[in-house]
């Protein structure tokens, strides 16, 4: 089965021995993939339609017969039975609907997921810096000449929400402190060609911002530290 490398770098993100919520699936390729590489114990697959659903099951059917999955109809986390699941992904949307969808799925959204916003990643990281969650990891691809962030997702333990309470492996990335710069650039920044291309696109969309700023005479301080900070990183 060949995947889009979108879809590859969600796939590297998702552990051994998962029981893998997929929210809006669309034609269950990714736990199609991750059941015949036998990383995945089982699938609970949701869309709001029933079209997606049938192609995901079409998709299932074919390639995985007989795997442990079933099929939803939800809105999100709603209609899941949190005993199903361990580690969700919530990929092709815009980043504010994925931060509707988990924060409406209450505490059965207080699991690591795999998160691949399609725009608006910054309001993403910003809630979800607000809300308890740490960002343990961001690996950035390309595909189809647009560069895509992909966001390795974990809820703090209860009442433990502060840098000191959970030093990060990966990158040290916390929910608090961060900075205007954090939430367009992230706080993981690898040294990769793909980084370098999403820090470029950072700043070009940040200077068409700018410009409107500036008519409206506003502060520009931290949007021009910003354009500052994406343009170092957009070298290698």
């Amino acid at each position: 089965m060949i995947l889009s490398k979108r879809l590859l770098t969600v796939k590297s993100l998702v552990p051994h021995g998962a029981r893998l919520l997929d929210i809006g699936s669309d034609h269950a390729l990714l736990p199609s993939s991750l059941f015949l590489d036998d990383t995945i114990r089982s699938a609970v697959v949701t869309d709001l339609k029933t079209g997606p659903l049938s192609r995901s099951r079409t998709q299932l059917e074919a390639a995985c017969f007989g795997a442990p999955y079933s099929l939803l109809i939800s809105d999100g986390f709603e209609a899941v039975d949190r005993d199903n699941y361990d580690f969700a992904a919530i990929c092709g949307m815009g980043g504010e609907l994925i931060a509707r969808i988990i924060n409406g799925g209450g505490d059965k959204a207080r699991i690591p997921m795999a998160l691949q916003p399609m725009t608006a990643a910054d309001k993403l990281r910003a809630y979800l810096w607000d809300n308890g969650f740490s960002i343990e990891k961001e690996v950035f691809t390309t595909e189809d000449a647009r560069v895509y962030v992909v966001m390795l997702v974990k809820p703090y333990p209860s009442g433990g929400n502060s840098r000191a309470s959970e030093r990060l492996s990966s990158c040290e990335c916390s929910h608090s402190p961060y900075s205007y710069s954090d939430l367009y650039l992230g706080q993981c920044r690898p040294d990769t060609e793909e980084f370098a291309l999403y820090a470029l696109k950072t700043a070009r969309a940040a200077e068409k911002r700018l410009i409107g700023q500036r008519v409206r005479g506003e502060d520009t301080s931290k949007i021009e530290a910003l354009i500052e900070e994406a343009l170092r990183f957009s070298v290698l």
